[in-house]
Order: C-alpha cells, then sequence, then structure tokens
C-alpha cells in the first residue's frame, strides 16, 4: 500500500492552523489575563498638557487596585491627595483642603466611564468596556493597544479617545484625549 503524498502537507497545514489559534490575541484574551489578576499596585507619573496650563503639570504617586472595583490613587508629588473609588463613591482626601469630599459616580457619567474604562480593564470586565466604549485592540500579547472611543454623548462630549497600552497583563500607559485638545500621559512602572 502506497502513501498518499499530500497527506504530510495536510499535517503540516493542520499543525500551523492550531499553532495560529493557540497565538489569537484579541480583546478576550486579553481581559482573561487581567481577570486572573486580583490585585494591583504600581507607581506612575501622569503629566498633563492643556493650553490653560503654561506649562505640562506632571503628578507622581502609586496606584492601587482591588477586585472587583477598588481603585486607589495616591498622588505624592507635586501635592498630597488620595482618591478612592470603590463601587459607585468617590472619596477625595487632601490634608490641604481638610475634610474629605464625597460624591457618587452615578451623578458624574463623563467620570463614571473615564472610571469604568481603567476599572473594567483591570478587572478584565470586557462587556462594561463595551457597554461604554467602542473596543479595539492592536498588537500582540507582548505589546498591545487597547483603544477606546466613548459611546455616550455625555463623554464623548469631553473625551474623544482613551489609548491603554501594555505587555501581557501589565498596563504600562494610559493616554486620555479630550476633544478640548487637551491631553493626559500617564505611564505606570517602578521608576
Amino acid at each position: 500500500m502506497r502513501a498518499d503524498p499530500r497527506w504530510p502537507a495536510a499535517l503540516l497545514l493542520l499543525a500551523a492552523f492550531r499553532l495560529a489559534a493557540a497565538e489569537e490575541f484579541g480583546p478576550a484574551q486579553l481581559m482573561q489575563a487581567f481577570a486572573a489578576i486580583p490585585e494591583a499596585q504600581t507607581r506612575f507619573i501622569e503629566v498633563r498638557r492643556s493650553d490653560m496650563l503654561r506649562a505640562p503639570l506632571e503628578l507622581k504617586g502609586k496606584l492601587l487596585y482591588q477586585r472587583p472595583d477598588r481603585l486607589e490613587r495616591h498622588v505624592l508629588s507635586p501635592y498630597q491627595e488620595v482618591t478612592r473609588i470603590e463601587g459607585d463613591r468617590v472619596t477625595i482626601e487632601n490634608p490641604a483642603r481638610g475634610e474629605p469630599r464625597r460624591y457618587s459616580l452615578a451623578a458624574l457619567p463623563a467620570a463614571l466611564a473615564l472610571v469604568e474604562g481603567l476599572r473594567a480593564t483591570l478587572a478584565g470586565d470586557l462587556a462594561t468596556l463595551e457597554r461604554h466604549y467602542r473596543v479595539s485592540l492592536a498588537g500582540s500579547r507582548e505589546a498591545w493597544t487597547l483603544s477606546l472611543v466613548p459611546r455616550a454623548l455625555a463623554v464623548a462630549g469631553a473625551v474623544s479617545s482613551i489609548q491603554l497600552t501594555g505587555s501581557a497583563a501589565r498596563l504600562t500607559r494610559v493616554e486620555i484625549e479630550e476633544t478640548t485638545g487637551d491631553r493626559i500621559t500617564t505611564v505606570f512602572g517602578d521608576r
């Protein structure tokens, strides 16, 4: 009995197809990687550029995330301030201002969508992300860019887009472009 000469080519094609499927990387795979992380902490440097500022404003601090919905942003320089977000509640503490300020994210739809963009990414919650944004992903597991374009008019009136970049389940940069042309760039990592 003679072997069919096409058989080795078919096996190679099948192996290549399986390898390509295993290497598939899209929003769902990125969100699965983030969903596996219960908490994270990192330093950040945030630079705000605006026509209203004489020079860019640079903030330094640390960001903490704890599943399912807790974010803490500690600004350490050039002033001290802690912003805590848990669920719908926002608390801002600034020693220079005295009493903490408290807000409900439900009362601030644009702020809610911005917070959910970061929080849903860190939680690996693609459904929430897609509820607030048109989501697209470019790149590979090792170097990706997640683009978010607001769906709600209240947010789209203030924010043109949000670009998140990273490697695997590690967020390295967030860039927010406002409709005014102002830009906020935050770089994460131990610097």
